[in-house]
C-alpha cells in the first residue's frame, strides 16, 4: 500500500445509553476486526460515554467511509461517525513507526 492517510473519527450516539449497550459487544468485534485488517490504530469510549474515538488510517476517506458503514452502531442506526482527516507529523517514541507513510 501506498503512504497511508490517517483519520480521527468521532462516534457521536444518537440515542439513550440503553439502546446502545446491548451493540457494545457486537461493536467490539467489528472493531476487532478493523484491528486484524490494519485500519483501526486506537479506539476507546468517551467520557463521560456519549460516543467514543477511532483512530484509523486507510488509503482514502471513501475506504473508512465503507468500512464505517458496516459498524453495528450505523447499521442499527444509533450513532454516527464524524471523520476527519489529519496529517501526523509528531509521535511520542512508542508510536513514531506510525509517521513512516506506511
Amino acid at each position: 500500500m501506498g503512504a497511508w492517510r490517517y483519520f480521527v473519527v468521532h462516534v457521536v450516539y444518537l440515542k439513550d445509553f440503553s439502546e446502545i449497550e446491548p451493540l457494545v459487544g457486537p461493536h467490539r468485534s467489528f472493531l476487532d476486526g478493523c484491528v486484524t485488517e490494519g485500519s483501526l490504530l486506537f479506539s476507546g469510549p468517551l467520557v463521560p460515554r456519549t460516543g467514543g474515538l477511532l483512530f484509523m488510517r486507510g488509503k482514502d476517506r471513501g475506504e473508512i467511509e465503507t468500512r464505517l458503514s458496516g459498524d453495528p452502531y450505523a447499521t442499527a442506526g444509533v450513532a454516527r461517525h464524524d471523520i476527519l482527516e489529519f496529517q501526523p507529523v509528531k509521535a511520542c517514541p512508542e508510536f513514531s513507526g506510525l509517521l513512516g507513510g506506511g
